[in-house]
């Protein structure tokens, strides 16, 4: 393959408290799953993040480059933006 992949990953509401920060762009060798880019949030980023969503008592609804995605080995590509966010709640 050719160089890195870059994506940019946008943490709002809830999200961003959590990780302490609102963006970051993180580079990959190859491209990455949406559960890859989890876990190097995790581990470059926020351990309690990763830790939250892998135990279930964070749960985000994600958006790849404005379309929601929910399956955790969703191909990320070079230039992707990547958003976590409070999922609506109704009622």
């Amino acid at each position: 393959m050719g160089g890195k992949v870059r994506v940019t990953t946008v943490f709002l509401a809830r999200a961003g408290d959590v990780v302490g920060r609102h963006i970051a762009v993180l580079e990959f060798d190859d491209d990455p799953t949406l559960n890859e880019l989890i876990e190097e949030i995790g581990r470059r980023i926020s351990p309690r993040f990763y830790k939250g969503v892998r135990e279930g008592r964070l749960v985000f609804a994600v958006f790849v480059n404005g379309k929601p995605v929910d399956e955790p080995n969703y191909k990320l590509k070079n230039g992707d933006r990547v958003v976590f966010t409070t999922p609506e709640m109704g009622g």
